[in-house]
């Protein structure tokens, strides 16, 4: 086990606490070709979890407000094809500049994405995955994938630590102001819909568009909608990679470690 210490940040830290968000009625990953190689579990001070997804060979994109419990020790776990933890050191993070956690259930931009750098390339079993340039924005609903770490129950810490899988339906928009879309379990009916969503432990983790037999990123979960004393929500407010291509490209320049959007 490695103990690693962010060594330097190229935007500012927020010095804010906000829980982090984990998939609940979604099922464990099992498939080593699957969603396993592309997304890793990101640990931080005083036990944040988050979820985050490989984008090149040294970096992890994430969601801003992970990292709001300020400097310390931040590791990245991933597992390998034996569905081992291996781990990295996080040596840099970029926060977007405008991140804005006072924005979160306002109709204003919240900013919440973030890029992680690590000190050496990643293995082979661990796969960048290609992130979408726009969407339909048609307003339809569309069929995406959601993995993450986190818990599966609420109130139930124990449950988080798994990788674990769901499909959902996101609505095929980004707003306009905050610059994310929403999956909607439209198909849920009231005896259902408290038992599938986003929950604690999954902020930063991937919602993933199909592409034949393979996956490209169109977001990164932010926030859920739940009710008072739940650790998971029936609505998830996702930021949209295609509206911040300029900020990922500009960092993973300046980081030598190149990203792809299509």
């Amino acid at each position: 086990m490695m103990k690693t210490r962010l060594a330097a940040a190229v935007m500012s830290f927020v010095a804010l606490t906000m829980p982090a968000l984990a998939i609940k009625g979604g099922r464990d990953v099992t498939d080593p070709s699957g969603v396993r190689s592309h997304v890793v579990q990101i640990t931080g001070p005083s036990g944040t979890k988050c979820s985050g997804t490989v984008i090149s060979r040294k970096l992890v994109l994430t969601a801003a407000h992970c990292f709001l419990s300020g400097h310390g020790d931040y590791r990245i776990r991933a597992l390998d094809t034996q569905f081992r933890f291996r781990f990295a050191e996080a040596t840099q993070v970029a926060i977007h500049p405008q991140f804005d956690v006072t924005a979160l259930g306002t109709s204003a931009a919240i900013n919440d994405i973030a890029l992680i750098r690590v000190d050496h390339d990643f293995p082979d079993w661990l796969v960048p995955v290609p992130l979408a340039s726009r969407i339909a924005d048609d307003g339809s609903f569309v069929d995406v994938q959601v993995a993450g770490f986190g818990m599966s129950r609420d109130r139930v810490v124990s449950s988080a630590g798994k990788l674990r899988e769901r499909r959902f339906d996101m609505l095929d928009q980004i707003d306009s102001k905050s610059h994310q879309l929403f999956l909607i379990d439209h198909k849920a009916t009231r005896r259902t819909i408290n038992n599938n969503g986003i929950c604690r432990g999954d902020s930063g983790g991937p919602v993933f568009q199909r592409q034949g037999a393979n996956y490209v990123l169109v977001g990164v979960i932010s926030a859920v909608m739940g009710g008072k004393g739940r650790d998971c929500g029936t609505i998830t407010a996702v930021t949209a990679v295609s509206a911040y291509r300029t900020f990922i490209e500009t960092m993973a320049d300046r980081a030598g470690s190149p990203v792809r959007f299509q």
